[in-house]
């Protein structure tokens, strides 16, 4: 892999992939909705849309019509801390596929039509998360552990603020948030190096570099109840801890715990709630490491009236782990998660993926042998220490949507035994 760093600060990323017949391209830019003013609550995901919604050049219809006859896909997202716009093609096309995306990232058009369009588009998708008890319980969640951070916001806004942005307000944000210096370019195939560099200079290479980093706070993790009430089919919760921040060097534990705690249909929470006792048809943990700060969380979904059961297994699952994992769940967790990282990096797509989010969190590029040698150095008191500190941690926070109880009925769910 070949990197370069432009004269405005633009990261460029090269994964020469020698007779792949496909390319992955794509354009990380360090802004999401951590970067977001509360008169701003989700902005980064409204511009991701509109982004797609024309250009100087090019029509909506016109930028689907040419992906399209490119052999082609594109796609977008938002999370916490980025934003991304790639696209998968055939080899022969990464330059106009780029191009593409370069267009619509440098000369979007935001016409009032297409953002009133958009925007009521954006509120269904807000809607229908609402019909979800899992991402309810979920925002709920982040919510009240980061109460007044900007991690603890809904990555799509709320009605108030993305029922009152304008193209103004969505200029001024890029114009200040999508600047070279917070841009990673990643290119991944068998791909014409001269073509792509040739491009990127007279495109993104033109922008003006930024005033750099954007500021936003780490938020101290707050034990807390969330409570809401609806009607749901089924009940949903979300318990959690403080985790892990990224680039944390016990990173490799945490994955090995994750999937021994609730990654997995071997791992104890399903093995318990699942297998056994038929309490839940959804149990799992996972865990979501920011700049400074990550959480740990197991989420299940249940029948209203097996909320105390569901709950006290739980709670006995995680006290019983804080005493340490067994040499053959150790064994396991880390074979699977050296065949996860070897498989999941086979294809170009996730390479590119893998080198981008690389670049943005770590500003280096952590190689497969790294993380293999890493995985093989663990040891199970690593992994028992860190199940000592995260799943023994008096603070907990948890979070229940559907037909709830009484507060005082959650309370002794929230005390380490």
């Amino acid at each position: 892999m070949e990197k370069k760093v432009f004269e405005n600060g633009l990261r460029v990323l090269y994964l020469p992939i020698e007779g792949s017949h496909s390319a992955s391209v794509g354009i990380w830019v360090a802004a999401g909705s951590r970067h977001e003013s509360l008169k701003e609550q989700g902005i980064s995901h409204f511009i991701e849309h509109m982004l797609f919604k024309g250009t100087t050049s090019r029509s909506s219809r016109a930028i689907s019509e040419e992906m399209d006859m490119l052999g082609g896909g594109l796609n977008a997202y938002t999370a916490k801390e980025y934003t991304r716009y790639y696209a998968q093609t055939l080899a022969e096309n990464a330059v106009r596929a780029l191009d593409i995306l370069c267009d619509m990232i440098m000369n979007p058009l935001f016409e009032i039509d297409e953002l009133e369009r958009e925007r009521g588009v954006i509120l269904d998708e807000m809607a229908m998360y609402e019909d979800s008890g899992e991402d309810v319980a979920h925002e709920a969640l982040c919510a009240a552990v980061w109460p007044d951070a900007s991690l603890g916001r809904p990555i799509c806004g709320i009605a108030e603020t993305v029922s009152s942005f304008t193209s103004d307000d969505l200029r001024s944000y890029i114009k200040t948030h999508y600047t070279p210096e917070r841009m990673v370019a990643v290119v991944a195939g068998d791909f014409d190096s001269n073509g792509i560099d040739a491009l990127l200079h007279r495109t993104l290479g033109t922008l003006p570099r930024g005033s750099g980093a954007v500021p936003f706070d780490i938020p101290r993790f707050t034990p807390s109840l969330a409570l809401t009430k609806k009607r749901f089919e089924q009940t949903s919760l979300s318990l959690a801890m403080p985790g892990l921040p990224s680039g944390d060097p016990r990173r490799y534990a945490m994955r090995l715990l994750n999937f021994i705690v609730g990654g997995g249909a071997s791992s104890r929470l399903f093995q318990r709630l699942r297998e056994e006792l038929g309490l839940a048809y959804s149990v799992y943990s996972s865990y979501s490491s920011s700049s400074g700060t990550g959480l740990f969380t197991v989420s299940a979904s249940f029948s209203a009236d097996q909320q105390e059961c569901v709950l006290m297994e739980i709670n006995s699952v995680l006290d019983k782990l804080v005493s340490g994992v067994t040499e053959e769940e150790f064994d396991r967790a880390r074979a699977q998660i050296k065949a996860s990282n070897i498989m999941g990096l086979e294809t170009v797509a996730a390479q590119a993926t893998f080198a981008g989010h690389n670049e943005l969190f770590q500003g280096r590029q952590i190689t497969r042998e790294e993380i293999l040698q890493s995985l093989n150095a663990l040891t199970r008191s690593d992994v028992n220490k860190l199940a000592s500190d995260i799943l023994g941690s008096k603070k907990r926070a948890l979070s229940v949507a559907g037909n709830t109880k009484q507060r005082s009925f959650y309370t002794p769910f929230l005390t380490v035994s």
